[in-house]
């Protein structure tokens, strides 16, 4: 007997990163946004790989790490715009992940927020 299957989520989405060079942060805002995404996150973050190690030692040697909360469509309008403007000719990663999203992450339909005490 087969199990059914499950009904998706309606909250399902993708989280989209991008690590890539400090010095392409304000070009790939741009293209991030102009890809279709609402809105992202961005921190500096050094790491080693294949490239070599990348810290905040050398000045010149920074990375940024974009995180942007999408649709399946977005995710892939962004990925194909930032790998294939800058995949070739700079040092960056990007990929898509499968992630819950709530429906509406306003602040007006949170609870209020209570303080516990000690």
């Amino acid at each position: 007997m087969n199990a059914p299957s499950p009904t998706p989520s309606p909250y399902h989405g993708f989280v989209v990163v991008v690590i890539a060079e400090a010095e392409l942060e304000s070009v790939l805002r741009d293209d991030i946004l102009h890809a279709g995404a609402q809105g992202y996150t961005v921190s500096e973050v050094r790491g080693r790989g294949n490239r070599g190690l990348r810290d905040d030692r050398l000045l010149l040697s920074n990375n940024v790490r974009f995180e942007v909360l999408c649709d399946e469509a977005t995710a892939r309008r962004v990925l194909d715009t930032v790998l294939g403007r800058y995949g070739r000719h700079y040092g960056i990663v990007a990929y898509a992940l499968p992630t819950w999203t709530p429906p509406d992450a306003s602040s007006a339909h949170r609870p209020p927020l209570t303080r516990v005490r000690d």
